[in-house]
């Protein structure tokens, strides 16, 4: 297991820059977390004591409101992190994190990352493109709060589609979650997002095959968001 899990290590933007020591170090401080749909990951409160991986899989980072819904502030699959600005300011997760699929997530330690840290400054410039990255994100979601639900809808495919399997601007794309999730995500109600799915549609923006989207119009999209 050790070396399947260094191997694995290895392979990640986040610690691929490491030499074989300091893969083995952070190995011997990393937990694998095999864990089945809506299993609860980090409570709001809880202590940050190090930061997660996704190895496959999904997540999604979201806090309750005080009438007890849920509001989703990210959805994380392969190849993503969380926990770092938490970890690295020792401060509780604001956020709760739960599963949305059968995932495997890695949980390093926080004192392995910052000892790695100080010996590796790629690590380090890595770890601080991870957190900008998502402060960016969190940017251009509060940014986006002004806009209306259809500007919102348009740039959240725009998005996926300029990142679908490292593509520019690909003409279709899988949607990431179910609408209910992705509706949370954009601010929405669900029955709203299905109305723009359908308005779009008949638009001839995109077709729909249930979570397949194709992109009919990218002019016609670039509009509405500008």
């Amino acid at each position: 297991m050790d070396l399947k899990l260094n191997s694995i290590l290895a392979n990640t933007s986040l610690y691929k820059m490491l030499d074989a020591g300091q893969i083995a170090q952070v190995a011997a401080g990393t937990s694998p977390m095999r864990m089945r749909p809506n299993s609860s990951i980090v409570n709001q409160g809880d202590a940050a004591d190090g930061a997660y991986w996704v190895v496959y899989g999904q997540v999604k980072v979201g806090v309750y409101s005080k009438q007890g819904g849920e509001k989703t502030l990210a959805i994380l699959g392969p190849g993503k992190c969380f926990g770092l600005g938490e970890m690295l300011l020792d401060q509780p997760h604001l956020a709760f994190v739960k599963t949305t699929a059968d995932t495997l997530l890695l949980h390093t330690g926080r004192d392995v990352m910052l000892a790695v840290a100080q010996q590796n400054f790629d690590f380090s410039r890595e770890v601080m493109s991870c957190l900008g990255r998502q402060f960016y994100a969190l940017m251009r979601d509060i940014e986006a709060y002004s806009h209306t639900a259809r500007q919102r809808l348009a740039g959240y495919l725009m998005r996926q589609a300029a990142g679908a399997d490292g593509a520019e601007n690909a003409s279709e794309i899988a949607l990431v979650a179910n609408k209910v999730l992705i509706a949370s995500r954009l601010s929405l109600a669900p029955e709203t997002l299905s109305r723009l799915f359908r308005d779009f549609a008949a638009e001839g923006l995109i077709t729909i095959a249930g979570r397949r989207i194709r992109i009919l119009n990218w002019d016609g999209l670039t509009a509405l968001v500008k």
